[in-house]
């Protein structure tokens, strides 16, 4: 057992992220708070609209304790959307815009949302899912254009954070509770039913704060937004900057998916925090950086850290580890001395992989057997979480609560302890280490998978009998392969159909890379099927592909050369598709450059994905003009404060 202490965080027991920007609304109005773009909004502005809204969805008929849906991509209305729902008394509950309908339908069948809030203007949201007519729309604040109103006849509030809040109306009140609910997170579940995770304002409240304390943030940090607006990464990302009044930057979507694009645009828009995803992190911080730098901490969390970055970056570079349920667990970078960076590696450390870190103030981490009560001493085991920042559990699902969250053997009478489905081990100066998972939960680009999710979609397809989805390494990605047998009279289900059924019904990082039919699928002496023997030796041969055309000799020859070798696949067609053969944005991001290197023209990431195949990209790549020769750096030129 290894616990962390170090000095409290001042206020964290006392306020919630609501009250600590109101008081920045009042302290400093004109600070800037949050920029997308050419738009901002000052602490000011946004508590203004973040009010306007409360009112309007208490007008509504939004109470305390009531659920209600955010159906906004990442931008200042979500902000806006988020705070304005708190000081309502809701329950915020964000969802991703670019999610599919059915998946939508299903968060919103679970939380059952008074209301739902979405953008009136913003380019990164997509169109709520058209539905019956005639049920209440309502505008705000600002007006806009109506959005379309969602299942079950609700009604649906529009932001449009570039128009002035239309009236000054004061904080509403009572403030919330600190053990009242404030945030529903929609996660991946294994039984086809939405999983939903329950967090209180204390969870808001000291997750932000704690962030805060880690990173040393204050008011004069500028903070990026990088993360998906539906995950609860977004507000770990927006909770800790705006707990000390720093701004959000908000990233655009093709500088994201890009590494060499989002260093230049770190290093233009002057960020000095940043958080992203761990398999983008690996290829940000091995680029080239320029001696000085406003970026003083780069953060990477959602997955394991295989590769250790330069010793020599002009930044820290830190590793997160925490969940949903149990928000921030251990850290590589403290406010004490002992680190385990970049930067303080030993030729020790190098030679394996990066650890998780310390656990941070407030968490105890054991490491236990499978029976939940002994630990392992100095051996790897599960590990269990002790923490005063653990979620309230699962919605409408007791016995998942019940089987996560177990009585603390360890601690006081009524506290609570998480199985978080990790293996760890201590090292002898108490870092922790992460060894894989023990669970059926995997994580796909920083994303956290349950694969009982993918098979229950899968198995829903009228010509699947049976169905297992298995996460295999392919070269450095780790992708998700489905095993599948074919019901009676189906000899032959094509890996297309199944990966464009899947589509519909899944998000993008939820799809199978290969669809592989078999006669059977292997099963143990349980008569339950055997994974260890999943996928078999030529999982291949079940990619998605179109019918063959040889390229053409060139651009289209050479094209298909680098989709291979990219997707390691051994025959590329013409009218192969980079995405249906398993390709995702952080490849594109890598054939984007390589087009650029081998072929001497610069593709960008928007028509690289309007028409990734062979043929397409030839086209395109013989109409665009050759790459000029440019700076491998930007320069850093102020921007106004």
């Amino acid at each position: 057992m290894i616990t962390q202490q170090e000095a409290p965080v001042v206020g964290a027991s006392t306020t919630t992220l609501v009250s600590r920007i109101e008081g920045f609304a009042r302290s400093a109005p004109d600070s800037p708070a949050v920029r997308h773009g050419d738009r901002e909004l000052t602490y000011g502005e946004l508590n203004q609209q973040a009010n306007q809204l409360a009112h309007e969805l208490s007008v509504l008929g939004v109470r305390r304790g009531d659920m209600v849906a955010m159906y906004l991509g990442r931008s200042i209305e979500w902000v806006v959307g988020m705070l304005g729902c708190l000081k309502a008394g809701g329950v915020c509950m964000p969802l991703d815009p670019s999610v599919p309908v059915e998946r939508f339908n299903r968060a919103i069948a679970a939380g059952r949302p008074a209301a739902v809030v979405a953008a009136a203007h913003c380019p990164d949201a997509a169109e709520v899912p058209p539905v019956p007519v005639g049920v209440p729309v309502v505008p705000c604040p600002g007006g806009g254009n109506p959005t379309p109103p969602v299942p079950g006849g609700l009604p649906v509030v529009t932001i449009d954070a570039g128009v002035p809040a239309r009236e000054h109306l004061p904080d509403p009140g009572p403030a919330a509770r600190r053990d009242e609910l404030a945030y529903a997170m929609f996660t991946s579940g294994s039984t086809g039913a939405a999983k939903i995770v329950l967090a209180q304002h204390s969870w808001l409240a000291l997750s932000a704060a704690r962030s805060a304390t880690i990173n040393g943030t204050t008011a004069a940090d500028r903070g990026s937004w990088l993360g998906a607006a539906g995950a609860g990464i977004a507000i770990h990302e927006v909770g800790g900057l705006l707990w000390q009044g720093a701004q959000i930057v908000i990233g655009e979507h093709d500088v994201i998916a890009s590494p060499p694009a989002l260093r230049d645009w770190l290093l233009q828009e002057e960020i000095t925090l940043s958080f992203v995803i761990t398999p983008v992190g690996e290829v940000l911080q091995n680029l080239p950086w320029p001696h000085q730098t406003p970026l003083r901490l780069l953060t990477l969390g959602g997955d394991r850290l295989n590769k250790w970055g330069p010793p020599d970056l002009p930044f820290e570079v830190a590793v997160s580890y925490g969940s949903l349920e149990a928000f921030q667990v251990a850290n590589s970078v403290h406010p004490w001395p002992l680190r385990c960076t970049p930067s303080t590696a030993t030729a020790a450390d190098r030679r394996s992989a990066p650890p998780v870190g310390r656990p941070i103030e407030g968490v105890t981490v054991h490491l236990l057997e499978e029976d939940g009560l002994t630990p392992v001493g100095d051996g790897i085991g599960e590990v269990w979480i002790d923490s005063d920042c653990l979620s309230l559990g699962y919605l409408g699902d007791p016995a998942q609560t019940a089987d996560r969250f177990r009585p603390n053997p360890f601690g006081a009478p009524g506290t609570r302890i998480y199985r978080s489905g990790d293996a760890g081990r201590f090292r002898p100066d108490g870092i922790l280490e992460h060894h894989g998972r023990i669970d059926d939960i995997v994580k796909i680009r920083g994303h956290r998978v349950e694969l009982g999710d993918v098979e229950w979609v899968l198995g829903r397809h009228p010509a699947v009998r049976q169905v297992a989805v298995v996460a295999t390494m392919d070269g450095d990605q780790r992708r998700l392969v489905a095993c599948f047998t074919a019901e009676a009279g189906e000899t032959d289900v094509a890996p297309l159909e199944l990966r464009d059924y899947a589509l519909e019904r899944l998000p993008d990082f939820m799809i199978p890379v290969a669809f592989v039919q078999l006669d059977e699928l292997p099963l143990n002496t349980s008569n339950k099927i055997d994974r260890r023997r999943l996928p078999p030796a030529d999982w291949a041969r079940g990619r998605p592909a179109r019918s063959w055309r040889a390229p053409a000799p060139g651009t289209e020859t050479e094209l298909a050369r680098l989709f291979a070798d990219l997707l390691h696949v051994e025959k590329v067609g013409a009218d192969d598709h980079f995405l249906e053969l398993g390709g995702d944005s952080l490849l594109l991001a890598r054939l984007q450059g390589l087009i650029e290197q081998d072929l001497g023209t610069r593709v960008e990431m928007n028509d690289l994905v309007t028409d990734p195949t062979v043929s397409g990209l030839a086209r395109l790549i013989g109409a665009a003009p050759e790459a000029a020769a440019t700076p491998a750096l930007p320069p850093i030129t102020p921007r106004r404060r």
